[in-house]
């Protein structure tokens, strides 16, 4: 007698929202936005002037282009001009130990954030994100469908981050390179200039064009990433802030709060061993 057995990986409930989103005038509003959350997250990118930060690392997007994060992975969509953005947005809550779920769990972080789809996922996909967005589509085929969202993503291109991003130019990628390089010593904006041999005014302009910021707003979010990673690891809040270059504890705290929604204290717990 022949037998064959299967035993299905275990598959933990998970609680989503999918959203289309379709913005004609985004720069402003979009300017400081940042993300930071418990729950994963899966941009799919249909059109729009634009790039996307996770943690430390900046990726091309495209029609096409997918960022993947997992919870309280930082994320930041960089908005370079006014045109049109139209993306789907899905955010769900599920079980690390999920094996479906490797595309998120099983990597490190800021590592194969970007999928890029070609015309034929990217139909199969919208397809079946506007069927979970249909009034009529049960409760039963919504779950369905977002089985088949991960195997699609599954099968997706893994790409990765690169020096060279439409809409960033050269002498800002050049700079932020130089930041990431002495993120934690005391340099200053002008240091940052003559490192890529421009003026400071000239710094200046290229981030306001290229990002829609200051070199100083970026080193300080720099820092406050780097810090992350530091209470991640399990150091104390006091030795995060002094490793990512933060002289002023209390003000460390204050900026953390202000750019994240909770204080450090709060953050490292999330990853304390219970």
């Amino acid at each position: 007698m022949k037998t064959k057995a299967f035993t299905l990986p275990t598959i933990s409930e998970v609680d989503f929202s999918i959203s289309y989103v379709d913005l004609e005038s985004t720069f402003n509003i979009n300017e400081n936005e940042s993300h930071i959350h418990e729950e994963c997250e899966i941009y799919l990118n249909l059109s729009g002037d634009v790039s996307f930060e996770v943690e430390n690392k900046i990726y091309p997007i495209s029609r096409g282009s997918v960022i993947i994060t997992r919870p309280y992975e930082y994320h930041h969509c960089i908005y370079h001009s006014n045109e049109c953005h139209k993306h789907y947005w899905i955010t769900f809550s599920a079980g690390q130990k999920d094996e479906l779920l490797n595309l998120f769990f099983k990597r490190e972080k800021g590592v194969d954030n970007l999928i890029i789809l070609n015309e034929k996922e990217l139909s199969e996909l919208c397809d079946l994100l506007d069927e979970m967005l249909s009034n009529n589509t049960d409760f039963l085929k919504r779950r369905i469908n977002f089985l088949k969202v991960i195997y699609v993503l599954n099968n997706g291109k893994k790409a990765v981050h690169t020096n060279s991003i439409d809409g960033i130019s050269a002498d800002t990628l050049r700079a932020l390179q130089y930041i990431d390089e002495h993120l934690t010593e005391e340099i200053s904006i002008k240091n940052i200039a003559d490192a890529c041999n421009i003026s400071l005014s000239t710094l200046e302009r290229r981030f306001k064009e290229s990002l829609n910021t200051s070199p100083f707003a970026v080193l300080r979010k720099k820092r406050l990433i780097a810090s992350m990673e530091c209470l991640r690891r399990g150091d104390a809040v006091y030795e995060a802030a002094y490793k990512s270059g933060f002289s002023d504890y209390s003000n460390y705290i204050h900026l953390f709060r202000k750019q994240f929604g909770m204080t450090p204290l709060q953050y490292k717990k999330k990853f304390e061993v219970k």
